[in-house]
């Protein structure tokens, strides 16, 4: 995983040794070569345009050099054959990895980490909001917004990030692939620099690994044969189980992500005031951790919303 968590020596982010920058870019095509530049005399664009959404939203952004020249061309061509949502995406993609660049430079090149920060969380808004929670460059990105917070010192904030960037790594990859132990080995080091003695430190990383494997076991059982939902509503618990003692605290979204399952689980099987509960303390959660307005506390919120029209039926 290029760009991701490590300890400083390897090809992760580490204090005293700058990453590596290849491989792992987004999913967007690349941008460079030429093309015409837009008329600067062009004052009057039509509302609602391909032109001015790429001057008003685009450009406010990021620069032509840093996009690429290329890129005005190819969002045009990508609105007028696919339609406006699917260029906006992809011409956000390639915002969100100027702005991973940028943040990369800032925090290695300028030391400038508040900034670098500020970089990382607009580009990891876009990659939860196009690629969505479990893609490994969103996973990439929480890595480096828990590298940026290390480097302030911000211990509890930096290993929040490195707990999210963890889980889509356990998801996809398992708790034994190389990428998933250079996130683990950030986790050690940020325990460690908040003062914890070895033996805890050890604790509380079995009991986090525990519970991301028993959620995977979860997702799979969900997934299998159209879901088997009692045995997933098992497995879930038992991540919760060891999400919620004290060396790992509860407010965390990945336990409110728990909670949402388990409420999933039992809306499919018809419990619905058991499933009205759980969605119930993954918002609570959600609204402490994320705030009212992220997209995770307001889906929460829509799906205690519609159980009652679930219950009419």
């Amino acid at each position: 995983m290029s760009r991701a968590g490590g300890k400083q020596p390897s090809n992760t982010a580490g204090r005293n040794k700058r990453p590596s920058q290849g491989g792992g870019r987004s999913s967007a095509p690349s941008a460079a070569g030429s093309t015409t530049h837009t008329n600067a005399n062009s004052t009057h664009l039509q509302p609602g345009s391909p032109e001015e959404y790429w001057r008003n939203d685009v450009l406010a952004e990021v620069s032509r050099e840093q996009i690429g020249f290329i890129a005005e061309g190819l969002f045009k061509e990508l609105w007028a054959r696919c339609g406006k949502q699917v260029a906006v995406d992809q011409v956000s993609l390639m915002i969100a990895e100027v702005q991973f660049s940028r943040g990369f430079d800032l925090l290695y090149k300028i030391h400038d980490n508040e900034a670098a920060r500020q970089e990382f969380n607009k580009s990891l808004k876009i990659r939860e909001n196009i690629l969505g929670k479990d893609h490994r460059d969103t996973g990439k990105t929480y890595c480096f917004v828990g590298h940026a917070l290390r480097e302030m010192r911000d211990y509890d904030n930096s290993l929040g990030q490195y707990r999210s960037a963890l889980r889509i790594l356990v998801a996809l990859l398992g708790k034994n692939h190389n990428h998933t132990k250079d996130v683990i080995s950030c986790v050690d080091d940020v325990l460690k620099a908040k003062g914890y003695p070895d033996e805890q430190v050890s604790d509380y990383l079995t009991c986090l690994l525990t519970s991301m494997e028993h959620k995977r076991n979860g997702d799979e059982l969900m997934q299998a044969n159209g879901g088997d939902f009692d045995l997933a509503i098992q497995a879930y618990k038992k991540a919760l189980i060891v999400e919620e003692i004290d060396v790992i605290g509860k407010y965390h979204p990945d336990t409110a992500e728990i909670y949402s399952k388990i409420g999933s689980c039992m809306a499919r099987t018809g419990d619905l005031k058991k499933a009205c509960v759980e969605y119930g303390n993954a918002l609570s959660i959600y609204a402490v951790t994320l705030g009212s307005d992220h997209r995770d506390t307001k889906e929460a919120l829509k799906h205690i919303q519609n159980l009652p029209s679930l219950m009419m039926r």
